[in-house]
């Protein structure tokens, strides 16, 4: 059943049996029309032979698929992290522990991964767990307490089927993700003419990351003594198969850079922060000094792309034009250096800068010009342009071009991994959520709720909490707008909760705003209100004036349902001037509708002609049948027999 849905002609299923001795692997390939066995062997097993194990079985399943590969692709498929297979079995072990997104999970998980590194000093991934646990624990990125299990409640389960070994499960994904980061950084780092960070230097953040971590315990205990978490000193014995951690400034630079990326995209933004303090601040300069070009930027990339994660999860006056000078800078540097794969990715990251603050028109362009410079080759960086593009799309009521843009994405992403194909999960189910709104249709509501579950697994598999908030906001808004208010409102709780434990202010105003819409649905008027006002007090000090607009918007409805005419009227009107400045079209259009059936009563003849001209012109192109639908009643309302009548008076 599972490989029809996924479309898949064969699958490949298995089982472990422990022995006191080692392990009993069974593994069989079996045609998904027919159910027969196309291949089936049994392997026994010491822990030591596992990755010979691992070896064989991919060359009998290649051998019987078929399959004719490229010796990049072979490559990529047969490639190891570790020839030693007990350091491989220390680092599943803690990843299996890590998943459990406590506190004292992560603290087992580090003693594995020591181990790991114990019995090999180059293995690069079990460097990179240790250091993010450490982060983690250093920046507390951890959800509260009674958030640690999987989030699928009642109303998940009757969408999706529970996973029958959920923490395997969750083991083998953090593993691809780990795999896809690590070739990612080696990319990167060929192009910049670098190598990848070797054994000295993962060590050495291996070792500054613990020190981050204590200091942050010490200041946590001892409020008022301060320890200078800048300086870059070991206390502990090097192990004596590493060599010198004494870095040069460009191998300091570039192993902090990899793990900062890496903290990125796992959401935990203060992490990054920290690690980047001795060259860069938010809303500073960087410093550059001592670094050559490559250095330089790799850095201002690095910076951008956190600026604008932060700016978005804060509220930072001109934080995304912090983060576009400084990307602007790193395009610039990458130009230079005739990097051109480099330079789509400044460029796309720009893209979303300006996408953020509703500047929609200026990210499209961006966007386009890239995917056009694109090679079919460049699978990564086509999917995340089409990806962005599907956003922007969707924000401006283009739903289907946004499907389409994301059905092309998918196809690509796969080949990405989690790092990509969970955030193409939310933007699916995000634009079959607009679809199941403006066309409101039961298949766009099913297939948008399986799509944020799928998304909501990879997110809580990966440890990315930030984007569980996100998708959790998402299926509270997608319950809220079929009327499903408790259900909604289980989920919106939990997200606020989320978000304010990773002190996420933007994010929490948007929850705010959304829990707004939900008790305007209520009919608990004075609580919308309140909340409204918090959110939009919070989006007045950000340059995120798509979304202030969205806030005023719903802060008119609000007004008008209290009989505060003139406040609502001023809300709405300023949601329209605001969008009308971003060339925002539908948001504009929006605000002039929603006010016009909030308060046509209120407008007199003149003002409603005007509106009238507005909507006509700013909602002509929108793809949203049920929008079109509320557009033709209200113009059918200003030019009804009576408002005929009264024109020839």
């Amino acid at each position: 059943r599972s490989g029809r849905e996924l479309g898949a002609n064969a699958v490949l299923v298995g089982t472990i049996s422990a022995r006191k001795s080692g392990l009993t692997i069974g593994v069989e390939l079996v045609d998904v029309t027919t159910g027969w066995q196309l291949w089936g062997e049994t392997y026994d097993s010491e822990n030591k032979d596992l990755l010979q194990i691992q070896n064989a079985i991919t060359k009998q399943l290649l051998a019987n698929l078929k399959l004719k590969l490229t010796c990049e692709e072979e490559k990529r498929i047969t490639a190891r992290c570790t020839e030693n297979a007990s350091a491989y079995q220390s680092y599943l072990e803690g990843r299996y522990h890590w998943n459990r997104y406590t506190r004292m999970g992560i603290e087992k998980a580090i003693n594995h991964f020591r181990h790991a590194i114990e019995l090999d000093p180059n293995y690069a991934l079990s460097y990179a767990a240790i250091v993010d646990c450490y982060l983690r624990l250093a920046t507390n990125y951890l959800p509260p307490e009674d958030d640690m299990s999987n989030s699928r409640g009642a109303v998940a389960q009757q969408y999706q089927e529970s996973i029958n070994d959920e923490s395997d499960w969750r083991v083998k994904l953090r593993f691809e993700w780990d795999l896809k980061s690590a070739e990612r950084e080696i990319r990167r780092a060929n192009d910049l003419k670098t190598n990848y960070p070797a054994a000295h230097q993962w060590y050495f953040a291996y070792r500054y990351c613990k020190q981050l971590c204590q200091e942050s315990r010490f200041i946590g205990q001892h409020q008022n003594k301060l320890t200078n978490t800048n300086r870059f000193t070991l206390r502990e014995p090097l192990q004596p198969q590493i060599g010198s951690v004494e870095l040069t400034p460009t191998e300091h630079l570039q192993v902090c850079c990899a793990i900062v990326r890496e903290q990125i995209d796992a959401g935990n933004y203060q992490a990054g922060c920290k690690l980047l303090q001795p060259w860069w601040s938010f809303g500073n300069r960087p410093k550059l000094d001592d670094l050559n070009q490559q250095s330089c930027a790799d850095l201002l990339f690095t910076a951008g792309e956190l600026a604008g994660f932060v700016a978005s999860s804060v509220n930072l006056p001109r934080g995304q034009k912090h983060a576009e000078e400084l990307l602007n800078g790193a395009v610039a540097f990458f130009e230079q250096l005739g990097l051109t794969k480099r330079v789509a990715e400044g460029r796309i990251a720009l893209a979303l800068c300006y996408h953020r603050q509703g500047l929609f028109d200026i990210g499209f362009t961006t966007l386009l010009r890239v995917f056009d410079d694109l090679s079919e080759g460049d699978w990564e960086l086509r999917s995340l342009a089409l990806m962005r593009l599907g956003g922007l799309e969707r924000n401006t009521g283009r739903l289907k071009d946004a499907l389409g843009r994301l059905v092309q994405a998918i196809e690509i992403a796969e080949k990405c991994g989690p790092w990509i194909t969970a955030r193409c999960d939310l933007e699916l189910a995000s634009i079959h959520k607009d679809l199941a709104i403006s066309e409101d249709a039961a298949l766009h509501f099913e297939q948008a709720m399986c799509f944020y579950l799928k998304a909501l697994d990879q997110f809580e598999a990966v440890g990315h909490h930030r984007y569980v908030a996100i998708v959790e906001n998402n299926i509270g808004m997608l319950l809220l707008n079929r009327r499903s208010y408790a259900d909604a409102e289980k989920h919106l709780l939990r997200a606020r909760k989320l978000f304010g434990a990773l002190s996420d202010t933007f994010r929490g105003a948007q929850l705010n705003e959304t829990l707004s819409r939900l008790y305007i649905g209520t009919k608990e008027y004075e609580r919308a209100q309140e909340l409204v006002e918090k959110a939009i007090k919070v989006f007045e000090h950000t340059d995120a004036e798509a979304i202030l607009a969205e806030a005023l918007t719903t802060s008119g409805v609000v007004g008008s349902r209290l009989g505060r005419f003139s406040e609502a009227k001023m809300s709405f009107e300023g949601a329209y001037k605001i969008s009308e400045r971003c060339s925002d079209n539908e948001g504009a259009g929006l605000a002039l509708l929603t006010m016009f059936e909030e308060l046509g009563e209120q407008l007199d003849h003149s003002e409603k002609i005007q509106v009238a001209d507005r909507l006509r012109n700013l909602l002509a192109t929108t793809q949203q049948r049920t929008l079109q639908a509320r557009v033709e009643k209200s113009l059918a309302k200003i030019t009804s027999p009576t408002e005929k009548e009264s024109n020839r008076s």
